[in-house]
């Protein structure tokens, strides 16, 4: 698993933050990451520990489909959520603070083996593949130094678009809005 975290000070008491990100959908439609297609609640009554959603979304081109679960709801405190695939765990916190409260969006993740390798842009033989896995392997060079590069430039874009999300959820709250509508 890998993880991302990013805090923003929000100008705005904890239960009005809490009573914006607690509405799931509208807050996932502020992310720049994604466009979110549909986004289903399948469990009755208010959002709390067991509330499962059905959410589709669009992103670099490709449509993603997920079932997503309420781990633990603390009202005013905490929201933690996953797939449940467990390839996804999103944990947000809010703590007041002397302006506020402090959001922070902590996110541990799969990273799929297509995105750090897109088929696409490894054109070479499968000869020359095998060749170079096995010169690899002759040399004892277990490190995969493209692949930990291509999993940090992951990761720097996440966080990019982290913040990004982050600022549009303050901007949101901070002009009143209730999390309804992008």
């Amino acid at each position: 698993m890998h993880r991302v975290t990013e805090s923003i000070e929000i100008n705005t008491p904890v239960e009005k933050v809490f009573a914006f990100i607690k509405n799931i959908e509208g807050r996932m439609r502020l992310s720049p990451s994604y466009t979110l297609l549909s986004f289903k609640k399948l469990t009755g009554g208010d959002v709390g520990v067991g509330t499962r959603f059905r959410v589709v979304l669009l992103s670099g081109g490709k449509r993603s489909e997920y079932e997503s679960e309420v781990l633990e709801f603390v009202e005013g405190r905490r929201i933690v959520t996953r797939d449940t695939k467990g390839r996804l765990r999103l944990t947000l916190t809010l703590r007041e603070t002397p302006n506020g409260t402090l959001l922070t969006h902590d996110e541990e993740f799969v990273i799929p083996v297509d995105v750090i390798y897109p088929v696409e842009d490894d054109k070479r033989p499968l000869w020359l593949k095998v060749l170079q896995g096995i010169i690899s392997l002759d040399t004892a060079s277990f490190v995969d130094r493209e692949k930990d590069k291509r999993i940090e430039e992951i990761k720097n874009n996440l966080r990019r678009n982290l913040r990004l999300w982050l600022g549009r959820i303050k901007e949101a709250i901070e002009s009143g809005g209730s999390g309804n509508t992008p």
